[in-house]
């Protein structure tokens, strides 16, 4: 045998492990060889969904309708391409890193040190120059059909007992299909974003009846949740959807608490905290000015990791 150099190779079209755990439809990825026997695609394919099924969100959609298309860039023999099926809609797989650890906090009650947010202009502005970059041109309110958004009617839901945990276990507000506006998007509307923030949060969450001195958010529970309804829209025109969050920055704080009892510690923390009492204070400015960078930065990655889809599924170059 003699070993040779490749000297041409076409990247696989399979879906990565991020994007097969947020959208368990792209695991139907088969060779077209495969699926030439029938018995060997059918037991494949039923594996490979139940799997999925099984590791993902129960209420993630498993059967939306697909196209069949080609990978860009495929090889030249035509028994070694890859045939994916492709939904309808699209939603791009969110960054893992951010909905680990961004997107989450509270105000009121013992949350003394609120977190530090981006305003709706500034992060539409930044997401669509990093889009523009990649190629895209953008415009403004973008609506499209089919999707499911929240009811005209809100409905209550009525939580039994005294259980806090309960009280404030976010819930999704009852859905509807109806024509949802995008933040931006392509003049064609094959390419459509949407930033969350916590206006978002109010609108997509359930009413409790339940009330208390301490308002808490969670926008990385509401990216996957919107996720998979958006995923549900079988009809229409193709779209790609991308779902982008406010990261909720919070302040680099260093507190040396060696030495203090616990009353002690819970005054230290509270006065590094308290930033409206030092407001005109050039540190706070500095400090506040820093954390907002660090939001733009965690934005920007969030971005980024969308591009890279974008480019992977041969939308833009």
């Amino acid at each position: 045998m003699k070993i040779k150099p490749v000297k041409k190779y076409t990247p696989p079209a399979y879906p990565t492990i991020t994007e097969a755990k947020q959208d368990a439809r792209l695991l139907t990825t088969l060779p077209r060889r495969w699926g030439r026997n029938h018995h060997l695609a059918t037991l494949l394919g039923t594996g490979l969904m139940l799997g999925a099924a099984r590791g993902n969100d129960a209420d993630a959609p498993q059967n939306a309708e697909a196209a069949a298309v080609l990978p860009r860039g495929g090889g030249e023999d035509a028994d070694e391409k890859v045939v994916r099926a492709i939904p309808i809609t699209r939603v791009a797989p969110m960054l893992e890193d951010a909905l680990a650890n961004d997107g989450r906090g509270g105000f009121g009650c013992m949350a003394i040190s609120a977190p530090v947010f981006l305003s709706e202009n500034e992060a539409l502005d930044l997401i669509q120059a990093e889009l523009e970059k990649a190629g895209l041109k953008l415009r403004d309110m973008v609506p499209v059909d089919g999707l499911q958004m929240p009811a005209a009617e809100r409905e209550v839901v009525k939580i039994e007992g005294n259980d806090w945990r309960e009280m404030f276990k976010p819930r999704m507000i009852n859905l509807e299909a109806g024509t949802y506006m995008f933040d931006l998007g392509t003049a064609d509307k094959s390419v459509v974003v949407k930033f969350l923030q916590k206006k978002d949060y109010e609108q997509w969450l359930a009413e409790t009846g339940s009330h208390s001195s301490y308002e808490s958010f969670n926008l990385s529970w509401l990216a996957t949740q919107v996720a998979g309804a958006f995923r549900q829209r079988e009809t229409g025109d193709p779209v790609v959807i991308g779902l982008f969050f406010e990261p909720s920055t919070y302040p680099l704080m260093q507190l040396d608490l060696r030495g203090l009892d616990d009353e002690q510690k819970f005054l230290a923390r509270k006065q590094s905290g308290n930033l409206w009492q030092t407001r005109n204070d050039e540190s706070w400015q500095a400090r506040h000015d820093a954390t907002k960078e660090r939001g733009r930065e965690k934005l920007r990655a969030q971005v980024s990791h969308f591009v890279e889809y974008l480019k992977q599924e041969g939308v833009v170059e």
